[in-house]
């Protein structure tokens, strides 16, 4: 058995030793139900399942944290083009990238693989984050629910936008900017964005390049949004107060690589 420790988050340590949780074995055994079907491939017999965990400490303290498992499941880079590496470590890198930029993101607790009995085994675990929504269902809610106030929908739009140019202004590309991967918390006017599902980010030396990808991939999967929101999203984005000609230029872009989606 070969186990690498690959990270820790030290103010999570004692809560996971003094729970049962201290250990790969430990985490691995645990009986959890996934929160989708999860996916399988990127190997001989791979794969890769999310579960969210609730448990009480020594102290009866109560942690949520959301725990991935994986066996076999591999993402082929260029230092390992052939076996490959798991997933989850091309995560936790980019967890890392995204704190060490300031890019609000999940925030990691635990990670570590094993070799046994000819598997690649994998755990990533992170921070539930308590409060907060996916973009998605919150702009389902808006379109059965009826929309909020102005204000409201401004909010949530410059959050986002503040949150994606941040990430571009970093040299980032998200690579898998959909809704559901931008969550939300709203408390009154007050709204804290944050990314997860990190593991396609890229260094992407072209700023325009970076910024058309990403901005497609979310504009065309979000439903329900008025233009005046997209108006909002841009200003934050590039942290202006009337939309000039890059910014006209760039949605220019955007809404010509979702016309040729379309298309086909």
């Amino acid at each position: 058995m070969n186990e690498t420790l690959i990270y820790l988050n030290p103010d999570w340590k004692n809560i996971l030793e003094d729970s049962n949780l201290g250990t790969f074995e430990q985490l691995w055994k645990l009986k959890l139900t996934a929160v989708d079907e999860g996916n399988v491939g990127r190997g001989k017999n791979g794969w890769s399942k999310v579960c969210i965990f609730s448990f009480k400490d020594d102290k009866q303290q109560q942690h949520t944290v959301v725990i991935k498992r994986q066996s076999n499941y591999r993402s082929h880079t260029l230092r390992h083009p052939l076996i490959g590496v798991p997933t989850f470590l091309k995560e936790m890198e980019s967890i890392r990238r995204y704190e060490q930029a300031g890019i609000p993101a999940l925030k990691a607790v635990y990670c570590a693989t094993r070799k046994i009995n000819g598997e690649l085994q994998a755990i990533l675990i992170t921070e539930f984050l308590s409060g907060y929504q996916p973009l998605e269902l919150i702009l389902e809610n808006w379109h059965e629910q009826g929309r909020p106030k102005r204000q409201n929908c401004m909010a949530i739009a410059k959050a986002c936008g503040s949150l994606v140019g941040t990430l571009h202004e970093q040299g980032l590309e998200h690579r898998c900017l959909f809704p559901k991967h931008i969550f939300m918390r709203i408390d009154k006017d007050c709204v804290d964005a944050r990314l997860i599902d990190l593991e396609k980010t890229r260094w992407r030396p072209w700023f325009e390049a970076r910024r058309v990808r990403d901005l497609t991939a979310l504009a065309r999967r979000s439903k329900h949004v008025a233009n005046r929101e997209r108006m909002f999203f841009l200003h934050a984005y590039f942290g202006i107060t009337k939309l000039d000609a890059r910014a006209k230029q760039l949605w220019r872009e955007v809404a010509k690589r979702i016309d040729k989606k379309r298309r086909g």
